[in-house]
């Protein structure tokens, strides 16, 4: 039982980092607006600085990487039976899609009632219910433009299964398993720098192709991390040189000017994705205490994080239609956040827990339905536990 609550502990760390990468993307975007409205093409440092908070998505697609993968490869490495796929199906489903389609139909509503250049028609719509909005040019960004990451997300979902398919024949060799994550890793590397090369457009890179190593990164740590600790010494080193991964990814982009692409992708975000692995696999693998990340308000943060990731556009469209968007930057942050917060708590206690709860009940897990879903479509910590 001691064994859980430690185990318990390190991943509520996780709930709070979630929490804490979707309040940076809200920041984010209020920043990307406020900015745009000054008219002013020089960025400051603190430009510079605001501008690196969307690597909040990269952290996204990391913890992905590690809380959806790991009960795969910690079966094939404690020699069990693989999860269910059934199960695995059904709680995928019921993590994303109740808040999506929510979200959706609200941001569809009101960028059709403002008549938003976003906005698409509702012949188009059935293409974002499946998460297609990617591959087609004419959709592809609109409606909610953040809701780009979660088609990817699904592509990681459909996947995974697969890839577990191979992990299950490699057995419990942790260096195959590490060695087959490796290639992952750089096959999605490689095909980041083929799509810049030959500028294949959105419709190619917005896919798990070009994101897959972000999504490696964490999948590293799965195995890595698996029946190991670490004394806090050791994580602190982790986490140290995580950050300064983080930061020498996010310095490159500004020193380079690199635009949005796979190029950015493979120089910039992926030796950020190595350092928010690093800096996960520290919080899984030492007894630290993570006071910060695990305070009632983060906790709350990551609870709320999918409806925030969802909400906050149409948020923002919102207010900017409404004529009631901030003229400074800090009001428009802190409003943005309330408001979204606001809807994002409705959706988890109306629509999120009660699902969730569903699915748990369905798949006869015992898993709690009160615990703190991902930020982004990431798996509910149940999913990192064996079985």
């Amino acid at each position: 039982m001691a064994g859980s609550r430690v185990v318990g502990r390190r991943l509520l760390a996780l709930d709070g980092l979630r929490g804490l990468a979707a309040v940076a993307i809200v920041f984010h975007h209020a920043w990307m607006f406020d900015h745009g409205d000054s008219h002013v093409a020089a960025m400051s440092l603190f430009d510079r600085g605001m501008d690196e908070l969307r690597l909040g998505v990269t952290l996204f697609f990391v913890l992905s990487g590690y809380l959806v993968f790991g009960p795969f490869v910690a079966a094939a490495l404690d020699r069990r039976d693989q999860p269910s796929r059934r199960r695995y199906a059904l709680k995928r489903a019921a993590r994303i899609l109740p808040a999506y389609w929510l979200a959706l139909g609200g941001a569809f509503a009101l960028t059709a009632a403002t008549h938003h250049p976003m906005g698409v028609s509702a012949g188009e719509l059935p293409l974002f219910l499946v998460f297609g909005e990617n591959q087609v040019a004419a959709t592809n960004g609109h409606v909610d433009p953040p809701m780009w990451s979660l088609c990817v997300e699904v592509m990681f979902y459909a996947a995974l299964p697969l890839l577990a398919l191979v992990v299950a024949r490699l057995g419990s060799e942790r260096r195959r398993q590490m060695a087959l994550i490796a290639g992952v890793f750089a096959a999605g590397v490689a095909a980041c720098l083929i799509t810049d090369v030959a500028g294949s457009p959105r419709t190619v890179t917005d896919s798990l192709l070009t994101c897959v190593p972000l999504f490696a990164a964490g999948m590293f740590v799965a195995v890595a991390t698996h029946g190991r600790t670490v004394s806090a010494r050791t994580a602190a080193g982790l986490i140290g040189g995580g950050a300064l991964l983080v930061v020498a990814g996010a310095t490159v982009e500004s020193a380079a000017s690199l635009e949005a692409g796979p190029l950015r992708l493979a120089v910039c975000d992926t030796p950020a994705a190595l350092g928010f692995a690093l800096i996960v696999a520290a919080l899984v693998a030492a007894p630290l205490r993570a006071r910060t990340l695990t305070a009632a308000p983060m906790l709350f943060a990551g609870a709320i994080s999918y409806g925030l990731y969802l909400w906050h556009f149409p948020v923002i469209y919102g207010l900017r239609e409404a004529g009631a968007w901030p003229s400074a930057l800090v009001p428009a942050m802190l409003l943005t956040l309330a408001i979204a917060g606001l809807l994002a708590s409705l959706s988890w206690f109306a629509v999120e827990k009660p699902v969730l709860a569903w699915a748990h009940r369905r798949r006869g897990s015992s898993a709690s339905a009160s615990s703190a879903p991902p930020l982004r479509p990431d798996a509910p910590r149940a999913a990192a536990q064996p079985g």
